[in-house]
């Protein structure tokens, strides 16, 4: 089945415009954040070794635009200065093309690439050497096998016993958003709306005939006409009155609320939302009652969360104390919400697992920290008089946890979207 829309009226950034604002945020998070976070961590030299064609998650974050991949080996190796907080950024490379983000120190005659690398390290000779390896972290395992046997063997019995893993300071890194970030973060998020918008309209969905696969199938071409990509792979599916299960797939009745979870990567950020219509009846011009409350018992919700985030709090904490509130409240509610920044899933605290709902070794222990982002993701099951049964409501918002507390970017959704029924 095709499907239509009107012209989008969505306003993209020209590549050039997009990178200009990506470079500018990876100079200043480089002058800035990276000094403050070697500090914080007490790391005097971190080491990113990215291979081409099998990037250090990591790495890919310290790319400047004219740059998008490492050539047969690139290293980063930031450290500080002897007796002060002062951070040199080398890249062992001749590309000048790195500059002015980092110093280029090109290799000399028959050497390679970690030849320089024992170079800078004897110059230096930090009391430790951070390196992208952890147990537990996916995005801070990015140092490959074959790179970590080369390292140990060319930094030798004196050097090698140095190294620890980067972890901490690669999840600061990864997690923290710059002020101008977070301003560009609500466009993202608007962007995002605006995408929900134009998916929940009788243009595109039409009862009896529109199956939600057919409306999966157009947002992602839709994106991918745009010149931007999905975060992950999205999902419509429905909840019915006497419906077999709770999540169903096919085609699109009067009566049916309709869930969409839907994301989109844009200027190296990504996006997570889900958001709910309700498809009218005949003889109706709003949802019923019962539906309309459980939103606005899931809106509560949100509340709670939003009281109970506070700065040094871990994910876990912040999950019992949600789910207490909400019990307390006579609220059912599952809470499985995530980090989110230059991945969907991102660095940072888990506050609850969808299929673990209860406290969250090591991911969950990690603490709320400020100028961070968070999907929240969560549901509830409600009581609806009119189905006769309790319904489970969906939602997520992309919000940002500063000063202390948790904002929302573009506010949140407090009433259905509405499709008309076939006329």
């Amino acid at each position: 089945m095709t499907l239509h829309t009107e012209q989008n009226a969505i306003q993209i950034l020209s590549m050039s415009e997009q990178e200009k604002i990506m470079d500018q945020w990876l100079y200043e998070r480089l002058e800035h954040l990276l000094p403050l976070l070697m500090k914080k961590h007490n790391v005097d030299m971190w080491v990113t070794i990215g291979k081409e064609y099998n990037e250090d998650p990591i790495g890919r974050t310290f790319f400047p635009s004219a740059i998008d991949s490492s050539r047969r080996i690139t290293i980063f190796a930031f450290v500080k200065e002897n007796h002060s907080d002062k951070i040199s950024r080398y890249v062992i490379s001749s590309n000048k093309n790195f500059e002015p983000f980092y110093s280029c120190y090109p290799l000399q005659a028959n050497e390679e690439s970690f030849d320089g690398l024992m170079r800078l390290v004897d110059k230096f000779d930090p009391e430790s050497i951070a390196v992208n390896s952890s147990l537990h972290y996916a995005f801070c395992d990015g140092l490959i096998h074959s790179n970590y046997e080369k390292l140990v063997k060319v930094l030798g019995t004196q050097h090698a016993k140095k190294l620890i893993s980067s972890e901490n300071i690669a999840i600061d890194w990864l997690q923290t958003r710059t002020e101008s970030e977070l301003d560009w973060y609500k466009t993202l998020e608007g962007i995002t709306k605006e995408i929900v918008r134009k998916t929940f309209t009788n243009e595109l969905i039409i009862p009896h005939k529109t199956s939600t696969q057919d409306v999966v199938g157009w947002i992602r071409q839709y994106v991918r006409d745009l010149g931007l990509k999905t975060s992950f792979y999205p999902t419509v599916d429905i909840q019915r009155k006497g419906g077999s299960s709770d999540r169903l797939e096919g085609v699109i009745l009067p009566g049916d609320i309709l869930h969409l979870d839907f994301g989109i990567e844009y200027l190296g950020l990504s996006t997570d939302t889900q958001q709910l219509a309700y498809v009218l009846k005949d003889d109706e011009i709003e949802p019923p009652a019962g539906l309309k409350n459980a939103l606005s018992e899931a809106n509560k919700f949100e509340d709670f969360f939003f009281e109970e985030s506070r700065e040094g709090m871990s994910g876990n904490e912040v999950f019992l104390s949600v789910l207490k509130k909400a019990k307390l409240n006579h609220i059912d509610a599952m809470l499985y919400s995530h980090p989110i920044g230059y991945h969907c899933h991102g660095a940072g605290p888990i506050i609850g697992l969808y299929d673990k709902q209860e406290y969250i070794p090591v991911l969950g222990e990690l603490r709320m920290e400020n100028n961070t982002c968070y999907a929240l993701e969560f549901n509830i099951r409600h009581f609806i008089p009119e189905w006769n049964k309790a319904v489970p409501i969906y939602l997520e918002e992309t919000v940002c946890f500063k000063e202390g507390k948790m904002q929302f970017l573009t506010g949140r959704q407090t009433e259905f979207y509405l499709i008309e029924p076939k006329r």
